[in-house]
């Protein structure tokens, strides 16, 4: 192996055995899924896309995957390709588009993304609420959403509604 100018040698290998490892890793996925590389690397370019802020691109891409997967007629029982949405819902989040957030999470549950995911996604926009003191809109998600799993909604409605009970509301 040849040497990378100003690297030393034992950083060289420790690279090389960390791409080894990295392809091994997705070679396995892709037979573990029964997908094609390029479906795990669109996943993959927005995950990327996501970690660089670059957020509209990276939903971009998740909704194309979302929609070439659908196209697959050999797609395996257990793949929902809309477990996407969620991620999509996490990065609307982090653009302070929570109504978008919402919206998104609605469009999973009608498709049949797991009940569990989901309203762990609208706790999470309801506590991006919490945190910005919003109290209100906070406390209006959780009674919304509530039936979607009561034991963690109502202990969030509980410290909500003190907090708004507190300031006088």
């Amino acid at each position: 192996m040849g040497m990378v100018v100003g690297v030393p040698q034992f950083l060289c290998s420790q690279l090389l055995v960390r791409y080894l490892t990295a392809i091994t890793s997705l070679l396995t996925l892709c037979l573990t899924l029964s997908c094609s590389p390029l479906t795990i690397s669109s996943v993959e370019r927005a995950e990327h896309l996501s970690e660089e802020g670059q957020f509209e691109e990276a939903i971009e891409i998740y909704r194309r995957h979302i929609q070439e997967r659908q196209s697959v007629t050999d797609r395996p029982d257990w793949e929902n390709p809309h477990f996407y949405l969620l991620q999509i819902a996490d990065l609307q989040l982090q653009m302070s588009q929570p109504d978008k957030a919402l919206q998104t999470c609605a469009e999973a549950e009608q498709a049949g993304v797991d009940p569990a995911l989901v309203a762990d996604r609208y706790r999470t926009i309801a506590n991006w609420y919490e945190e910005r003191r919003d109290m209100q809109a906070a406390f209006d998600i959780l009674k919304r959403y509530r039936d979607r799993d009561p034991l963690l909604f109502e202990a969030m409605l509980d410290r909500v509604g003190r907090a708004l009970t507190a300031a006088g509301r």
